[in-house]
């Protein structure tokens, strides 16, 4: 089995971003607060939105439409985090700074002990597939709640950091930028799997927002963390229902997961009714 999660708001209770640029704003009191990167990203997350919806006013909704306009979004993305390197917002830091204000994150009840269980469970393998900035924050953040993140593979964007001072240039490499970044990653996990192991592993996925869309629909068994009314909606346009196999395509399932306990028994109902 392949165990792939997104990381905010999936695992942890809140967005963490602004608890990365917290860290580095207690290094430089004198630099630009978070806010204002959030508000240019707003504005050009609005403006994109005001393009996309005149441009397709009139189309069928369809997973061709869904993935162009989460790929349609990778300038905005792109743009806030070209703005964030420009202005050194994440300068000077160090991987055991990061770290270190990963242990602080909280993550939701029963997760970490959930992900335990499968990170123990013989054949099973799990990564983290975020667009967060750091895989040492991260990994903070799992190693706190009793998760050992040795064991699992990180895949996001990371900072450039000088290789003789271990300090952060504040440049951000964008390795995981968009929806279709995430399901690239995930074939590329399943892939080292197929080779360390031979065959194709049964795929669960678990995440929270429209970005995590493509891959829920795409793992064998898709987790939706929470209540996202944009990843309902889209559903609801796609004719996908959650809780009900797709026979069309091999049986995929999406369930809601309200609680992360609930999460091994939606698994083994969903793998049972399979071998039915």
């Amino acid at each position: 089995m392949a165990l792939a999660l997104d990381f905010d708001q999936t695992l942890t209770t809140t967005d963490t971003l602004s608890a990365i640029a917290a860290i580095a704003k207690r290094k430089h009191a004198d630099s630009r607060e978070f806010s204002w990167f959030t508000k240019q990203y707003l504005a050009d997350y609005a403006a994109h939105e005001s393009r996309w919806a005149q441009l397709t006013a009139n189309r069928a909704v369809s997973r061709d439409l869904l993935n162009r306009y989460l790929e349609s979004v990778r300038p905005v993305e792109a743009a806030s985090l070209d703005r964030m390197s420009q202005h050194g917002l994440l300068a000077g830091l160090t991987r055991a700074d990061l770290y270190t204000g990963g242990r602080l994150v909280q993550l939701r009840p029963n997760a970490a002990d959930v992900v335990g269980q499968f990170l123990h469970t013989r054949g099973c393998h799990v990564c983290v597939v975020s667009v967060n900035w750091s895989a040492d924050f991260i990994r903070g953040a799992l190693d706190a709640s009793g998760v050992d993140s040795k064991l699992i593979r990180v895949y996001c964007n990371d900072l450039d950091f000088d290789t003789s001072t271990g300090v952060s240039s504040g440049k951000v490499r964008p390795r995981l930028v968009v929806a279709g970044d995430k399901v690239a990653a995930i074939a590329k996990f399943k892939n080292e799997i197929r080779q360390q192991c031979g065959g194709d592993p049964l795929l669960v996925y678990a995440g929270d927002s429209l970005t995590d869309l493509p891959a829920l629909l795409l793992a064998d068994i898709g987790l939706l963390v929470g209540q996202s009314s944009r990843v309902t909606r889209w559903c609801h346009q796609l004719g996908v229902e959650f809780g009900k196999p797709r026979t069309s395509e091999g049986n995929r399932i999406l369930y809601r997961l309200h609680d992360w306990a609930s999460a091994p028994r939606l698994i083994d109902q969903a793998v049972g009714r399979a071998h039915l």
